[in-house]
């Protein structure tokens, strides 16, 4: 769990409201990618769900995650199997888990408001208005508030990527919002002293930090690593290649200031796609392989030992460079790698809150 949810877990523990346990659970609900149901949610008072693989009426399924994902395995894109569970899962929970009176959270694109709703009706399927959302329940809407009455950490867990999730987190928070005590109004608004900014901000370094890292355990592990290291140097500016087509025993990349590659520091680099720590014998033998005049440089996804590090210290043309620093390095110098390891690593650049995430 992040640390933004960690604070709201710690705010929600026990559900409780108003000193008492809370009566409901509290979703949050998608009207599409565009807002396309949008109509549906305002003018119709419906909560309209979207399943293209699952275009028919469920109700009948037994009561049980297994048949929705039979389901969505008879009617699935056989190009994302993985897909199936997530979906599968979301439907059965809008069919079977929530219940009537539990409350609903509508992040509305179109206004950039909360919408605060309470479920009326059990699951019905209805195509008329807009047959791409057939999957629907009744809603009875009971208050709306802009995004700047929460926290930052409020909102962030309703940037889940799901189309329905429950909130777990920040329940008491939107619950005090949106029907506060009788009698004690509204409250000043969460944006006054938000201490939830600074850990939202580093929850999203955190977050593409952990990205990039299983990326290159899933997807380059092995092999694929070596010219991938070569073009994140070409990136930084050297001439670099894999040696992997030389033999080239122990050094995976050579890089290179000048054109040619003759002129000194020569960078030799080997990189291993390692869990554990790597230990001094490892690294004293990759560095036999290093002349004075050059560099050596050894990467590792993991870490390593102190007496590998202790190793390092002492050589003034020897450099370790672990897990974190590795991941660094990719962030910083994204924009030169190749289209090709950019669609295996896909990152896009965002404007997020310039807060220290340190305090």
């Amino acid at each position: 769990m992040s640390e933004a949810l960690k604070v709201g877990a710690l705010e929600s523990s026990g559900r409780r409201f108003h000193g008492r346990k809370m009566s409901y659970r509290v979703w949050a609900i998608r009207a599409g990618g565009e807002s396309e149901a949008d109509p549906l949610f305002i003018e119709n008072g419906l909560l309209a769900v979207s399943f293209q693989n699952v275009n028919r009426d469920v109700s009948a399924l037994p009561a049980q995650r297994a048949a929705f994902k039979d389901a969505f395995a008879e009617c699935g894109d056989d190009r994302k199997p993985g897909a199936i569970p997530i979906q599968a899962g979301q439907l059965f929970r809008f069919v079977h888990e929530m219940k009537i009176g539990d409350r609903v959270i509508y992040p509305r694109k179109i206004d950039r408001t909360l919408l605060w709703g309470e479920i009326s009706t059990p699951y019905l399927y209805d195509r008329s208005g807009n047959p791409d959302f057939p999957h629907r329940r009744g809603v009875r809407w009971l208050k709306s508030l802009g995004r700047d009455e929460f926290s930052q950490g409020a909102l962030y867990e309703l940037g889940a990527t799901l189309t329905i999730f429950e909130i777990r987190n920040f329940t008491t928070e939107f619950a005090r919002r949106f029907e506060p005590p009788p009698g004690a109004g509204e409250g000043p608004s969460a944006l006054a002293d938000d201490e939830t900014q600074a850990v939202v901000a580093r929850d999203i370094v955190e977050t593409t930090k952990d990205f990039i890292a299983k990326k290159l355990k899933t997807e380059l592990k092995g092999a694929p690593m070596e010219p991938f290291v070569a073009d994140l140097f070409r990136a930084m500016g050297y001439n670099a290649h894999a040696t992997r087509a030389s033999r080239d025993d122990g050094i995976d990349v050579i890089a290179h200031r000048d054109e040619l590659g003759i002129e000194p520091p020569i960078l030799k680099i080997q990189v291993k796609a390692h869990e554990a720590n790597i230990g001094a014998d490892m690294v004293k033998s990759f560095y036999a392989m290093i002349h004075d005049r050059n560099v050596g440089i050894f990467i590792t996804t993991g870490g390593y030992t102190a007496a590998a590090r202790g190793f390092a210290g002492t050589r003034a043309n020897f450099k370790l460079i672990d897990g974190a620093e590795f991941v660094g390095l990719i962030e910083k110098y994204y924009d030169g790698l190749d289209p090709k390891y950019k669609k295996i690593i896909p990152l896009r650049r965002l404007l997020v809150p310039d807060v220290d995430p340190e305090g």
